[in-house]
């Protein structure tokens, strides 16, 4: 027997399994933890954006209403620039923060060709752009957070960030129609990722691929233990295993469920065998004419039809 059999054969894997669910909860936890603290500004931001529009959603009544709470919600986000309510000539009729935004007193947005149509521009300063969010609740939340590819990728565009990054200023705005009479919600946002954002995500999903990776090697080599202990072909079961995962776990269990395992050595041996092919202890009750195996229930051998004890007994 090999070093790497015998290690093998000695190996704790019920150990090396409790160890890694234990290792797995703390460093979920903790990778959770980790990254709620790195998104904190942004994971309030997408909550501001959930409650203002859950708030416009439900307002029946007009806007004023909401507007304190706004105001509460506005202070405590770093990341949420401001909350502007506009009418139908886009005058700004609220601001929560009172930001640079809402100084002039009205904000009208065009398209703007410089960012590839993903812009809009404010035309009171052509240097203040806007990214409309867009897609589903999830790519929104995503966009918020700063960790959406699209978003990225326009974070790194050279016409904002390498050529006029000291004169031009962007921003995240997501639009609600406030009312019939054309009213609108700007919520706006920070675009600027999360400081460490990506290197966090990042750090966080090696440390998932490595966990996984560790629960993978030891689901083979828990086969291959088993396989050699069984005396069949390990290094087949292993490799097996290693490339199919709980498909060959699932094969290796049913192959073994399927023949019988000698008492005495642990061998795998097949169904019709009286004897093991290791060490020739008996598998089980046999025929006192032909040795063959015969159940337990039996009262007649199915080989030969020796009448067995147990049958005499019964009748």
């Amino acid at each position: 027997m090999s070093r790497f059999d015998a290690a093998m054969e000695k190996f704790n894997f019920r150990k090396a399994v409790v160890v890694c669910l234990i290792v797995s909860v703390l460093a979920g936890t903790g990778s959770a933890g980790f990254l709620a603290h790195t998104f904190r500004d942004r994971l309030a931001l997408a909550d501001g954006y959930r409650r203002v529009s859950k708030d416009v959603g439900a307002a029946e009544g007009g806007l004023e209403s909401m507007e304190p709470g706004w105001k509460r919600l506005a202070a405590s986000s770093p990341d949420l620039v401001d909350i502007l309510v506009l009418d139908g000539e886009n005058r700004v009729v609220f601001s929560a923060k009172h930001s640079d935004l809402s100084q002039s007193g009205s904000l009208n947005l065009s398209e703007d060709r410089g960012g590839q149509n993903r812009y809009l521009t404010a035309g009171e300063n052509p240097d203040v752009h806007f990214r409309l969010t867009e897609g589903g609740g999830l790519q929104v939340f995503r966009q918020l957070l700063g960790v959406d590819e699209e978003t990225g990728r326009e974070n790194r565009d050279h016409y904002f960030y390498e050529k006029n990054y000291s004169r031009q200023k962007i921003y995240l705005l997501s639009c609600f129609a406030g009312g019939p009479d054309g009213t609108k919600v700007y919520f706006i946002g920070d675009l600027r990722p999360a400081a460490g954002g990506r290197l966090s995500v990042k750090a966080a999903a090696a440390l998932a691929v490595l966990l996984f990776m560790v629960y993978w090697v030891l689901l083979a080599l828990w086969v291959y233990a088993r396989a050699l202990r069984a005396k069949m072909n390990a290094p087949v079961w292993g490799i097996a295993a290693l490339f199919t995962n709980l498909a060959g776990w699932f094969v290796f269990l049913l192959y073994r469920q399927s023949r019988r395992t000698c008492c005495r050595c642990g061998a795998l041996q097949s169904g019709d065998g009286a004897y093991c092919t290791y060490c020739g202890a008996r598998l089980g009750a046999v025929c006192p004419r032909c040795h063959r195996p015969v159940n337990g229930w039996d009262r007649y051998c199915g080989h030969c039809g020796c009448a067995l004890n147990r049958g005499k007994k019964d009748e």
